[in-house]
């Protein structure tokens, strides 16, 4: 019951998330030291949003060649919620019918059975799915910033069974959301927001540079120095593998 919240709790955020219209620079006003304070690792039947297979496939063929993607993982009701929001994607290929199929077969006996089809699919399968939750401390804020994220890993497995041109890829798909924070999390202390991928880049959904300048100015975070300032930095630490 307890990791079945932790799936709603996530599947929520990036709903939320994929609602949003807004694109920013990333906040890198502030020099972060993070330090990891709580990492948990949980399974996955199947991904909670298929961000990271329309990554995979992004630019692979030529647009609107596609009439229908098959989705294949041991999908649940958080996956299978997830096509809903598909729609409010950029990507052409995320407004094309997605079909969830269970794993009864391999995505290479399924692309064998629809090549006589008149309307090819692209098959797309997800396994080895993970969700990691990591809650990382800023020590230059002498511990009161704070960065949430979620990350979701899983091999993805793309065939198109094409006679005239097939394609097939295998890669490993990474999804993430970013939360920092003063303090708490709440609207009026959240210095950033992010999702990644949108279009194969990180997509800044909040970031408060007002709020920022107002800390920076308070002396309650640490300036990035201009020599290194980036508009376009933003990490995190890895998680262990």
């Amino acid at each position: 019951m307890h990791k079945l919240q932790h799936k709603f709790a996530v599947l929520i955020t990036l709903g939320w998330l994929l609602t949003c219209a807004c694109q920013a620079h990333a906040c890198s006003l502030a020099l972060h030291d993070w330090k990891r304070l709580f990492h948990l690792r949980l399974p996955l039947s199947a991904p909670l949003t298929p961000l990271a297979e329309l990554d995979a496939i992004l630019d692979k063929f030529p647009r609107n060649s596609l009439k229908k993607i098959l989705w294949v993982a041991n999908h649940n009701l958080f996956s299978s919620f997830s096509i809903a929001l598909l729609p409010l994607m950029p990507n052409w290929e995320a407004h094309l019918p997605w079909q969830t199929l269970p794993t009864t077969a391999s995505v290479v006996e399924l692309a064998k059975g629809s090549q006589d089809q008149s309307e090819m699919p692209l098959i797309i399968g997800a396994d080895q799915n993970q969700l990691q939750i990591a809650l990382f401390v800023d020590s230059n804020s002498s511990n009161r910033c704070f960065q949430l994220v979620l990350m979701q890993t899983s091999r993805i497995r793309s065939v198109y069974a094409s006679r005239r041109t097939p394609w097939a890829q295998e890669s490993r798909g990474m999804t993430w959301v970013s939360l920092v924070f003063y303090q708490l999390p709440l609207p009026g202390r959240i210095l950033s927001l992010a999702v990644f991928p949108v279009y194969q880049t990180r997509r800044a959904l909040i970031d408060n540079h007002e709020y920022a300048e107002q800390l920076l100015a308070e002396n309650l975070l640490a300036k990035r120095p201009e020599q290194i300032f980036d508009p376009y930095t933003f990490d995190f630490p890895d998680l262990p593998e």
